[in-house]
């Protein structure tokens, strides 16, 4: 994933201190404790984890990667402050649709903290708290396959629908980038939540 790194101007020596920052958060959002083993399993199958959810648990299929976790992790790694990638670098942020030029959240981005995520998860499916060695540490090679499975979701619905695609992109890069952030809203396995159908084109 070093050429990943090298597309978002990230150096391959800051990894650790990404996955320590996200860890901070995936704790607080999924509220992970001892004896959680239960709860991240069921995070964990079909990418449960980059959905929100309502009131009453039920994952709402139609707004992948858009769990606070993953927009939280996304702002505060890319868009803090002015002289962030976020900031020095809006003219990178493009549409994939000629007619609407609404910036985007690039792929590479969304997949990288997604599976950041999903990392942070798998060191605590024993239910113990991670090591501090665990906490920092970050293996890309070893995470390819999820990257590819998010990539692939994304290509989803690319393939499905590029109005949907460019609203869900466009919705991301909004609720990372804005100051008065409110918008909050080792499988390679299928993502069973997503509902394409009911994504919105706008």
């Amino acid at each position: 994933m070093r050429w990943l790194l090298l597309e978002l101007g990230m150096n391959e020596l800051l990894l650790p201190d990404l996955k320590k920052l996200a860890h901070q958060i995936v704790v607080s959002r999924f509220g992970l404790q001892k004896g959680c083993a239960d709860k991240v399993e069921d995070l964990l199958k079909s990418h449960k984890y980059i959905f929100p959810t309502d009131a009453k648990g039920k994952v709402l299929g139609d707004q992948p990667f858009c769990d606070e976790a993953t927009i939280d992790t996304i702002r505060l790694t890319f868009f803090d402050g002015e002289d962030s990638f976020g900031g020095q670098c809006h003219d990178d942020f493009v549409s994939v649709l000629d007619e609407n030029d609404e910036p985007e959240l690039p792929v590479a981005m969304v997949c990288l903290i997604a599976t950041m995520i999903y990392a942070i998860l798998k060191d605590w499916s024993s239910g113990n708290l991670p090591s501090s060695a665990q906490v920092k540490s970050f293996n890309a090679s070893s995470h390819v396959g999820v990257y590819k499975a998010h990539q692939a979701t994304l290509m989803r619905i690319f393939d499905g629908s590029r109005k949907k695609y460019h609203a869900l992109m466009a919705r991301l890069y909004k609720a990372v980038s804005a100051i008065d952030n409110s918008a909050s809203t080792g499988s390679s396995s299928t993502c069973d939540y997503l509902d394409l159908n009911a994504m919105v084109e706008e």
